[in-house]
């Protein structure tokens, strides 16, 4: 039988970026997103997926991303398991059809409780110990496509995921188009 997944959550710090934080002198965050995270990202929302990140931090590039890929968000958040018992219930999706993708100590309460839980290559020793599956790629370097893959392996959607991908109607475009010269914005077929 497939696996039941609707919802992917994303720890940020050290899942989606390579846990470094970067602040220029007026106080102002910075992160690095890999971009084949954000493809698969794309994957699990074709899917039917809800897809949350989830990060203690308030940071404003976390929300921006989220945004640009279709993703929620929710940032600033202490008590990552309370908040999520709220979100799962108001979509609807029990604990056990969630999958969650942490590294530190702060994600083990949600870990505990999701159906999939996931630790990245470089997570720290007791969340590997919690995880379903570890990936072989550290955070912020293409962790999150790898279980995304993984996911929809488990759930017998990848062939159906890589369909609806290359099918989009948009194609890969991320955002408003615009060029210079005599190009011209392809028709769509």
């Amino acid at each position: 039988m497939a696996a039941q997944i609707e919802a992917l959550v994303l720890d940020v710090d050290g899942v989606l970026t390579d846990g470094g934080i970067i602040l220029d002198s007026g106080g102002r965050e910075a992160k690095r997103f890999h971009a084949r995270d954000g493809v698969g990202i794309r994957l699990a929302l074709l899917c039917g997926w809800r897809v949350l990140f989830l990060t203690a931090r308030a940071s404003i590039p976390v929300k921006n991303r989220a945004q640009e890929l279709g993703a929620e968000w929710a940032i600033g958040i202490g008590r990552k398991d309370l908040f999520l018992e709220e979100w799962l219930e108001g979509m609807g999706i029990p604990w056990e059809n969630a999958a969650f993708v942490g590294d530190d100590l702060q994600d083990l309460a949600v870990m505990r409780r999701v159906g999939w839980p996931v630790a990245v290559a470089d997570a720290v020793d007791e969340v590997k110990t919690t995880a379903k599956f570890i990936t072989t790629r550290p955070g912020g370097s293409g962790a999150v496509r790898e279980t995304v893959e993984w996911l929809l392996v488990q759930a017998g959607l990848k062939e159906e995921a890589l369909r609806r991908f290359m099918n989009q109607d948009n194609g890969f475009s991320m955002g408003k188009s615009e060029h210079s010269g005599a190009a011209k914005q392809p028709k769509k077929p």
